[in-house]
C-alpha cells in the first residue's frame, strides 16, 4: 500500500465511530472495483514463483508450433477443428509437472547467467505464460487466406519469403498497435475483457489450492466443478455429434409445410433459421460465446440480427430489390444477372481485372443477404469508431493526457513490480514492420 493511501486510511479511522467501514472501504481500495474481477482474479501476487524457465520455453514453443500447425491444417478443411488455448491449458499441465520431476535440478552457466532446467515445482505463472504463447496462434492469420487465394485460384505463385514478410508484418502489426494503446484498453480497472476473465478463472482452478477450511465444508471446489462440466460437455457432445445429429439444430417450423418454399426460407438452417432450436454447443456459439459474453452486448447483437436478418433481408429479398428473388435469399455467392453462377476467369487478363471484359460479361451480383451484410459490416467500422469518439472521447484524451497518474487497481499496482516493455519499442516495431509490408 502506498504512503498516501496509509494517510488516509488513519485520517479515516480517526474521523469514524465505525473501524469496520473504514476497513472494509480500504479493503475494497486494495481489489477491483468490478465485481466479475473480484470473484475471478487473486488480488495477490507471489514474486517468488518462476516464470521465465526453460520448462516454460520447451513447453511454449512446442505446444505453439503443434496448435499452429493443426488449426492451419484444418482450417482450409469443410469441418474446421480448433484446439484452443483449454487444451492446452489441460495438456500442458502434467506434462509441467512431469518434467518438474524427472529434470535435473542442477544448475548450468552460460556466458555469466545461471539457471536450471528444474528450479522447483511447475508454477502457475509458468503454466500461464505456455497459455499465452499459444493463445496468440490458435487464430488462423487472415493474411494466409491472400497467399493461398493467388496460388490456388489465379496461379499466381509468389515467392515464398514474400508470403512469409506478409504473414509475420501483418501479424506484428497488431502486435505493435495492442502494445501502444494499452493504456487505454487494459490499464484502467474498468476495462475489462470477459474473455480474458475465464482464461484467469481456467488456470486458478488448475491451481487451486487441494487443502480445506471450515468455510469450504459442504462446497464444490472448483477443480471438481471445472473436471465435471468438462466431463457432461465430453459425453453430451457424442449425442448431436455423432449418435442423433439430428438434434443439433432442428427447424421445427419447416415441418409443418415441408414442401412450402417461403417456410424453408424463413425458417430452414440454409434459410434465416427463424425459430430454430439447437442442441449442439458449437451452432449455439460460433461467434459470440453466450457464457463469456456480457448481457448488454448480447442484447445489442439480438437487437442487430432482428433488424438485419428477419427485417431487411426478407423486405428486400420479397420487394426483389435488386433482382434479389433470382439468386438465393442466403448465400455467399457471386451471380450474374440471370441467376447463373459468375464466371470470375472471364473477367481477368494475366490474373488482373480486365475492365473491358468486365462491362462486357457484366457486373457481379449478390444475394441480398450478402450484399446487406456487407454493406452493414463496413457500415459497422465506422459507427464503432463514431461511437467510441462521442461517447469515450473525452476519457480517452483525459488518459492520453494524465498518462500513468490515472487510478488504477490492485492488479495493475501489482504489476509494476515487473519491468514493463516501453510503449517506444511498440511503435518502432509498428513502423517497421509497416515499412517492410509496403
Amino acid at each position: 500500500m502506498e504512503k498516501s493511501e496509509v494517510q488516509e486510511y488513519i485520517e479515516k479511522l480517526e474521523h469514524t465511530d465505525d473501524v469496520s467501514v473504514a476497513q472494509a472501504e480500504l479493503e475494497e481500495e486494495d481489489d477491483s472495483p468490478i465485481e466479475e474481477v473480484r470473484l475471478t482474479v487473486s488480488n495477490t501476487d507471489d514474486t517468488s514463483l518462476p516464470c521465465n524457465t526453460f520448462r516454460m520455453w520447451f513447453l511454449g514453443l512446442l505446444f505453439t508450433a503443434v496448435v499452429s500447425f493443426v488449426n492451419q491444417f484444418f482450417y482450409l478443411r469443410q469441418t474446421s477443428i480448433v484446439v484452443g488455448y483449454s487444451v492446452v491449458a489441460l495438456v500442458s499441465l502434467p506434462v509441467g509437472h512431469a518434467m518438474a520431476r524427472v529434470l535435473p535440478t542442477r544448475e548450468f552457466s552460460i556466458f555469466g547467467w545461471n539457471f536450471s532446467l528444474n528450479p522447483g515445482p511447475f508454477s502457475l505463472k509458468e503454466h500461464v505464460l505456455i497459455g499465452t504463447m499459444v493463445s496468440c496462434n490458435t487464430n488462423t492469420a487472415y493474411a494466409v487466406d491472400i497467399v493461398i487465394l493467388q496460388n490456388v485460384f489465379y496461379g499466381d505463385r509468389k515467392p515464398f519469403i514474400a508470403g512469409l514478410l506478409l504473414v509475420w508484418t501483418t501479424q506484428i502489426t497488431g502486435f505493435a498497435f495492442a502494445g501502444v494503446i494499452r493504456r487505454f484498453l487494459v490499464r484502467p480497472a474498468h476495462m475489462v475483457w470477459p474473455a480474458t476473465l475465464v482464461t484467469a478463472s481456467l488456470f486458478r482452478s488448475l491451481h487451486a489450492n487441494s487443502t480445506k477450511t471450515k468455510d469450504d465444508e459442504g462446497r464444490t471446489s472448483r477443480m471438481k466443478y471445472y473436471l465435471l462440466v468438462t466431463l457432461g460437455s465430453f459425453l453430451w457432445y457424442w449425442l448431436p455429434g455423432f449418435i442423433f445429429p439430428t438434434i443439433g439444430v432442428i427447424s421445427w417450423i419447416c415441418w409443418i409445410k415441408p414442401s412450402n418454399v417461403v417456410l424453408s426460407q424463413i425458417a430452414s438452417s440454409n434459410g434465416l433459421g427463424l425459430g430454430t432450436i439447437a442442441f449442439d454447443w458449437s451452432a449455439l456459439s460460433p461467434y459470440v460465446n453466450p457464457l463469456i459474453t456480457p448481457w448488454f452486448a448480447q442484447v445489442n447483437i439480438l437487437i442487430g440480427l432482428i433488424l438485419v436478418v428477419y427485417v431487411m433481408v426478407p423486405l428486400a429479398y420479397y420487394t426483389d430489390l435488386w433482382g434479389a428473388k433470382n439468386y438465393p435469399i442466403v448465400t455467399s455467392g457471386l451471380f450474374r444477372e440471370d441467376g447463373t453462377s459468375y464466371n470470375k476467369s472471364m473477367i481477368l487478363t494475366n490474373n488482373i481485372l480486365d475492365e473491358e471484359k468486365y462491362l462486357a460479361y457484366g457486373p457481379v451480383r449478390l444475394s441480398s443477404f450478402f450484399a446487406l451484410t456487407y454493406g452493414v459490416g463496413f457500415a459497422g467500422l465506422t459507427a464503432t469508431i463514431m461511437h467510441c469518439v462521442l461517447y469515450n472521447g473525452p476519457e480517452i484524451v483525459a488518459r492520453w493526457k494524465s498518462a500513468r497518474a490515472e487510478n488504477e487497481d490492485i492488479h495493475s499496482r501489482l504489476m509494476r513490480f515487473y519491468p514493463e516493455v516501453p510503449e517506444w519499442w511498440y511503435a518502432a516495431l509498428g513502423v517497421i514492420t509497416l515499412a517492410l509490408s509496403i
